[in-house]
């Protein structure tokens, strides 16, 4: 392929998109491709507008970054100016100069060079059957729109034994000429073996099959393994956050850390310091609280906001790091450290209470008449508290800090 066209853009400029998500569809005289994302991003500049035809391979066709990537170094004025290829209409139109922008090139991979699935392959699945070596394309039925066949389909053949593997020939001597080779009784066709798909490849297909979803899912099971969960009575917490505005969970969290450190130590080295997490673009930046056992609580909640402000990272890492729910994963959880996590108050009602409003609905619901007075039902504030790390003292450090914020006026002086 050395040319191809613009049908549509499916998203606009200055769009953010996620991976996976669909950007353009690229025709050419044989088939139509869908383009998706490989990584999150945004969609800056669209370079080639829809409708252009004959745009080269390898000519840029927009501009795209990642969320707070510095784009002032591209003059995007200048290569909107650019000479761009022909449109639909035969006005010629100057055709883009190359510049760092996503190209016909990269959305056209050599899986659409399949003459037997052209047209009909999205691109995970162009690339199942060529990482594959998938030599029945045509065998595979699409369960996409118009037919098209998707990674499922392929991965479905693949599974269900169909697909027949033909690996790339090994150099063999050459038949030295076509005479010799009619002279040679031809031998009966071998029944082809069983296909046998490649691990690696079938291993590198499934991996990019995941979902984000999936992904996420597996995350959050790691996380699980590291992490010890206490609920913690949160009536005078909220009382007291209530009578002083000026007050915050993260500051009695803080303060309840920076206690606990000194009556249970999570390194060999016991290091008592404890900072807050501030998001970053890549990973969260930690900066620590300095003193936090002995300030007051009030002074603790200016603290913070100035650190997660204008605060500078901590040269070295606190033992314990205050975040909040989902800032971290298991790829960017800080080493040797201990990350605490506080969750919102929530209103919760006892067992008891619940099973008795429960028989009363019953009852009236099914006009049962009762000679019990109805009793209001009271609940009470907790808050879920995570403690996220591998030390062996992890529990007794998450007990320490239930018992602090239950007691958050021991916090106060």
């Amino acid at each position: 392929m050395t040319e191809g066209g613009i049908a549509r853009w499916e998203k606009k400029e200055g769009e953010a998109f996620a991976a996976g998500d669909l950007l353009v569809q690229i025709e050419t005289d044989k088939a139509q491709m869908d383009v998706e994302a490989q990584d999150d991003g945004i969609l800056v500049k669209i370079l080639t507008p829809e409708g252009t035809q004959g745009v080269k391979v390898n000519s840029p066709i927009a501009i795209i970054a990642e969320d707070g990537d510095d784009i002032s170094s591209i003059d995007i004025g200048a290569l909107s100016k650019a000479p761009e290829a022909k449109k639909s209409d035969d006005s010629v139109p100057p055709a883009p100069a190359p510049v760092a922008a996503k190209t016909v090139d990269e959305v056209s991979s050599e899986a659409h060079e399949d003459r037997s699935a052209s047209g009909v392959l999205a691109p995970a699945a162009a690339f199942a059957v060529h990482a594959n070596h998938i030599s029945n394309v045509g065998e595979i039925k699409g369960s996409g729109p118009k037919g098209r066949v998707l990674k499922g389909d392929v991965l479905r053949f693949l599974k269900e034994g169909k697909a027949v593997i033909s690996k790339p020939a090994t150099s063999e001597p050459a038949v030295a000429s076509s005479a010799a080779a009619a002279a040679v009784p031809a031998k009966p066709a071998k029944k082809s073996p069983a296909p046998v798909v490649s691990a690696d490849s079938e291993t590198a297909f499934l991996v990019q099959s995941l979902e984000s979803s999936v992904l996420r899912h597996i995350a959050a099971l790691e996380l699980a393994k590291k992490t010890t969960t206490v609920q913690v009575s949160a009536d005078k917490l909220v009382k007291l956050i209530k009578a002083n505005k000026a007050l915050s969970d993260s500051a009695f969290a803080i303060r309840a850390a920076a206690l606990a450190l000194h009556q249970v130590s999570l390194a060999k080295d016991a290091n008592t310091r404890v900072g807050v997490a501030v998001e970053g673009s890549r990973a969260p930046t930690v900066v620590e609280i300095a003193n936090a056992s002995t300030t007051g609580v009030l002074d603790l909640a200016t603290a913070i906001k100035e650190a997660k402000k204008s605060g500078t990272a901590a040269s070295d890492m606190p033992a314990v790091v205050l975040a909040s729910d989902g800032l971290y994963t298991p790829a960017t959880l800080p080493v040797n450290s201990t990350v605490l996590v506080v969750g919102k108050p929530r209103q919760v009602v006892s067992a008891g209470d619940a099973a008795a409003e429960l028989d009363g609905a019953l009852d009236q619901l099914i006009g049962v008449p009762t000679k019990k007075a109805q009793v209001p039902v009271k609940s009470t504030s907790v808050v879920d508290v995570k403690v996220i790390s591998d030390s062996p003292a992890a529990a007794a450090f998450a007990a320490k800090i239930k018992a602090f914020l239950s007691n958050p006026e021991l916090l106060t002086f």
